[in-house]
């Protein structure tokens, strides 16, 4: 597992802490998104404040995040666009330091909108590999789509999944030269895409070991991506509603993506793991 953000990224927040923040003011940033310091007897070399006051705080909450874990690092983003708020536009010398952060921001993946958000280019499209793929160009517009919309619009995203899903079955029937419907609807191309890779239930020997359990997983995944299309009938933005949609969040949103993102890698690594084998 690599680092989502880099620590040069971490130093820069850091050094910026030191010298636009009160030590107070870094507590409040880490402790409001739930982040505890580190023990005062933890600390390394010449203790946790050898540095300095504010460096040394910054350091006893920073050195507790798992720095792999998307959820950690996405309330240590919180806690970032905080730190910004902290730097005046309008002062050239915290502007040039606010640039210096965006760029360092933006060769993890990150960006700042509008809005003083910083959101992830890179955390959702990063966890599938289409490099072995002839025409990824839809799969990856739909990643691109719902890694902006998670938390800014979950309805745009739910359908970005059920999207998802939709290109990825197609895709790998196009990769497999199988013919298909191109309207024929997610439960129909799930079907089609996982009989295409022997992953459909029906196509288990009933000798195989553990078969009854192995059909339980493999209908289980079924069920998600049809579960997906059916959240998005209900909940996505393509329909033309009369009336907004109520009791979103980002949560569903991510529970979504997630699960779309999950199915759809399951998919693409069997269709590689195919393809290496046939090349032995």
């Amino acid at each position: 597992m690599i680092d989502l953000v880099h620590p040069r990224t971490r130093t820069a927040f850091r050094e910026t802490c030191s010298d636009h923040a009160v030590v107070r003011q870094i507590c409040q940033a880490f402790e409001n998104e739930g982040f505890d310091p580190a023990p005062e007897g933890t600390a390394p070399g010449d203790g946790w404040y050898g540095p300095g006051q504010r460096r040394g705080t910054f350091d006893r909450y920073s050195s507790r995040i798992d720095w792999t874990d998307p959820n950690q690092v996405r309330r240590v983003l919180n806690v970032f666009e905080e730190i910004l708020t902290w730097l005046d536009d309008k002062d050239e010398d915290t502007a040039k330091r606010k640039e210096q952060l965006s760029r360092h921001l933006a060769r993890d993946g990150y960006e700042i909108d509008e809005a003083g958000r910083i959101r992830s280019s890179t955390l959702v499209t990063s966890s599938l590999d289409l490099s072995g793929l002839r025409e990824p160009d839809a799969i990856l517009e739909h990643l691109e789509r719902m890694s902006g919309a998670m938390d800014t619009d979950p309805s745009l995203a739910i359908s970005g999944a059920k999207a998802l899903i939709e290109a990825t079955t197609k895709t790998v029937l196009d990769e497999l030269q199988e013919s298909y419907d191109d309207r024929a609807d997610v439960p129909a191309l799930v079907k089609a895409a996982q009989k295409a890779l022997q992953l459909h239930p029906e196509l288990l020997a009933s000798t195989t070991k553990g078969v009854e359990s192995i059909k339980r997983v493999l209908s289980g995944l079924s069920q998600i991506a049809v579960s997906i299309a059916e959240l998005r009938n209900e909940y996505g933005t393509d329909h033309g509603r009369s009336r907004p949609t109520t009791g979103l969040g980002p949560c569903h949103a991510h529970l979504a993506v997630g699960a779309a993102t999950t199915y759809c890698r399951m998919l693409l690594e069997t269709l590689a793991a195919r393809r290496a084998a046939a090349q032995r």
